[in-house]
């Protein structure tokens, strides 16, 4: 059902039609963006056309079955059934006809990320107002089979119903007419109303989460699942140093005694992420790991071989008695006239530890490359980025790195980071077959993308009343700084005045 994009034809598109229609009678229902606004016609020649996105956003069956198309990473959270409970209030489906999928990385999803608690504050309105469409698309089209005024109409449940006389119809009835046939401007489907809090009654409620009964029954796929035709298994050889290594020089005699050992590659990575890979390639998990170890390899250990924590504590230290660094990363009010006002000043100094994510999945991938396109089966949590940063690295257009999503066994923003999927697609381009690469836990715990270490200095005054009126001040400075190894994580060195003078904080 889904249709390819010719994305040359999009260039230059900024406001885009949201058509719902269906091809042909028993074709089903898809509701998504035009291709080409104002020249698609309607929404059924659209479709035939090939000028409709037609796999986004929502699909509906002849059966009355509807699947939402979640680009979200699921890793526990049960992001799927939230962002359906969106859909269906609106769409005025019956739940039991909601169904979820977790579609493969591409442009015509915009952004692809989880985190931040985003998922809903971000895509709610959207997927309301592609319910809403759906639903008054489905009623123009039922009043029409129902020979009655679509204004006479309303839909609950799955059923279109015409309130004067009690006449109804069934949403899967209508589908399988192939009648449905509506476009809705950029301004109109802005302005359509949607329910507000108080009315709605699905919304809030706690659904039965769409993906529990996969995850009991052992059906649900995770990326550390996935199994494909002439598979061999990596082990990254990783090296004594969080980044900046090398390998020099390789000696595999031991590792060649090992059964189903194949060999050892050893690539560069253009992307920097790491300097560059060794990795382990046999026939089994466990003859990768075996090699691995047997492998003999003389390191580059690059610049940052002998930094410490102590070292990244101490540059922590140094950035926040420099006032001239870093930014001003919250500005409210004048909080240096408060703190010069206030009848007592405060002064304390914090320091948290570098934290590692303890994902319950090791980190994980399968690369394959296959008519040049590199098809990865993972678990990310920013397919965006990943692609982008895979494409780098084994040197293929971005569009030509597909990620086939999978569940998370974990995330915590640690599947934000490409760093499984990498090597992997490295190793499957150096050997010419599908490659599984699994981190062990050691790995893991090593080479995690940590929640860096901060250090903060902080500054308070509170009135004679001992009310808090400011916080911050000009040398007052929160570093979080990981910049002595070479890695760019939300290094930040800023005064942060919360408050207005005299006001609340």
């Amino acid at each position: 059902m889904t249709n390819q994009i010719d994305v040359s034809k999009t260039q230059g598109v900024t406001r885009r039609d949201f058509m719902v229609g269906t091809a042909a009678a028993g074709a089903g229902l898809m509701m998504g963006f035009s291709v080409l606004p104002k020249v698609m016609g309607t929404a059924r020649e659209a479709l035939a056309a090939g000028n409709y996105d037609a796999s986004l956003f929502i699909t509906m069956e002849s059966s009355g079955i509807t699947t939402v198309h979640i680009t979200k990473a699921e890793m526990g959270q049960h992001v799927g059934t939230a962002l359906a409970q969106a859909v269906a209030e609106e769409l005025e489906v019956d739940w039991n006809d909601i169904r979820i999928d977790y579609p493969d990385s591409h442009e015509k999803w915009g952004l692809m990320i989880t985190g931040g608690s985003w998922s809903v504050n971000w895509t709610f309105d959207q997927l309301s107002r592609a319910g809403a469409s759906g639903r008054i698309a489905l009623i123009d089209a039922g009043a029409t089979m129902l020979g009655v005024a679509a204004q006479a109409c309303s839909a609950s449940d799955s059923v279109v119903t015409h309130g004067p006389t009690g006449k109804s119809v069934t949403y899967a009835e209508i589908v399988s007419a192939g009648q449905v046939n509506r476009t809705f401007s950029e301004d109109e489907l802005k302005a359509l109303p949607l329910k507000k809090f108080g009315g709605y009654k699905i919304v809030g409620q706690s659904m039965p989460q769409l993906d529990i009964p996969a995850k009991t029954d052992g059906t649900a796929r995770y990326g550390i699942d996935v199994f494909v035709p002439d598979m061999i298994y990596g082990q990254w050889i990783s090296p004594p140093v969080r980044w900046g290594a090398m390998p020099k020089s390789v000696n595999d005699s031991a590792a060649k005694k090992v059964a189903g050992y194949i060999g050892t590659v050893v690539t560069e990575d253009s992307s920097g992420v790491q300097k560059g890979y060794a990795v382990a390639l046999a026939d089994t998990y466990h003859a990768a790991v075996a090699a691995a170890d047997a492998v003999k390899i003389d390191w580059d250990l690059g610049p940052y071989a002998n930094v410490s924590s102590q070292d990244l504590l101490d540059n922590a230290k140094k950035l926040v008695a420099d006032p001239n660094s870093g930014l001003a990363w919250v500005l409210d009010g004048d909080a240096e006239a408060g703190l010069k006002s206030a009848a007592m000043t405060l002064e304390a100094e914090y320091i948290t530890s570098t934290i590692y994510h303890a994902v319950m999945e090791p980190m994980n991938c399968v690369a394959m490359e296959q008519d040049g396109v590199y098809h990865l089966f993972t678990g990310n949590q920013w397919q965006t980025r990943a692609g982008a940063m895979v494409a780098e690295a084994v040197g293929v257009d971005p569009a030509n790195v597909v990620i086939h999503q999978q569940y998370l066994g974990g995330g915590f923003g640690r599947r934000l980071e490409p760093d499984a999927m990498i090597p992997a697609a490295l190793a499957a381009k150096e050997l010419g077959r599908p490659v599984k690469l699994v981190y062990d836990r050691e790995q893991d715990v090593r080479f995690d993308f940590h929640r860096s270490l901060t250090f903060q200095r902080i500054k308070a005054g509170v009135d004679a009343g001992g009310r808090l009126v400011a916080v911050g001040s000009p040398s007052e400075i929160i570093a979080c700084d990981d910049s002595l190894t070479g890695r760019h994580l939300a290094c930040y060195n800023h005064r942060r005045p919360l408050s207005p003078a005299g006001g609340d904080p």
